[in-house]
């Protein structure tokens, strides 16, 4: 028989109920912490609306259920991302168990895109085990959200523009029918924003946080289209 899939109204009313006392807290077990899981690619492209596989891996001692579900990703004119149901893409199964060092492969179709790239977010959330929560364990959720990609069949290339909001904050946007993923950004030589600072989606823009002040001038950003100098306005 197929083991029953954890309730996640389970979960949070079990989790409120038992963390409102303090002496349950200081009686409970150690906390138990999600395994977590791996999954393979951690971005995924798709084009004409064939379907892509993602392959999750449960490299811990216990079976885990994951949640699956994929989100409409949009940027709002601020630059912050949105994410919204999803009609239309496809992924399945929506949920699944993975035994103890099992890989399983999830099958994920977007829509077709046709003269601009479509974005999405798929969303794999590990739900705890109802015995452990039962037991009186404390227990996290781990959620993993992979970007998706619908491409046309010629995107252009991404166009990045640049307005300085205050000296800490950029609003990059992006004229081009394709993403940027922005990393690395320098001012006069110096790192304000090290590593992985976000995506610019198509034909939209991005808030972006800095880690120290710049003034006028231009800036040089990492893409995975390659370096960029963009002037700010």
């Amino acid at each position: 028989m197929q083991a029953k899939a954890p309730s996640m109204n389970f979960f949070k009313r079990t989790f409120l109920a038992a963390t409102a006392g303090t002496a349950w807290l200081l009686a409970a077990p150690p906390p138990t912490f999600a395994a977590g899981f791996d999954a393979r690619p951690v971005t995924i492209e798709t084009r004409g609306g064939n379907v892509a596989s993602i392959t999750v891996t449960n490299p811990g001692d216990r079976k885990i259920y994951l949640q699956n579900s994929v989100h409409e990703w949009r940027q709002d004119p601020s630059g912050r991302d949105v994410l919204s149901e999803s009609a239309a893409a496809i992924i399945s199964p929506p949920g699944m168990w993975i035994q103890p060092g099992a890989t399983y492969n999830l099958r994920i179709q977007l829509p077709p895109a046709s003269d601009r790239e479509l974005a999405f977010r798929v969303i794999l959330q590990q739900l705890p085990d109802k015995s452990e929560i039962q037991a009186g364990r404390i227990v996290f959720a781990v959620t993993q959200s992979l970007p998706a990609f619908a491409e046309p069949a010629q995107p252009t290339p991404a166009l990045l523009r640049a307005r300085l909001i205050d000296p800490r904050h950029l609003l990059i946007s992006n004229e081009g029918g394709r993403r940027a993923r922005l990393a690395d950004i320098k001012a006069d030589g110096q790192m304000v924003g090290p590593g992985l600072v976000g995506y610019a989606l198509a034909h939209s823009s991005v808030r972006v946080a800095l880690g120290a002040p710049v003034r006028a001038g231009k800036v040089e950003i990492d893409t995975d289209q390659g370096r960029r100098t963009v002037e700010l306005r």
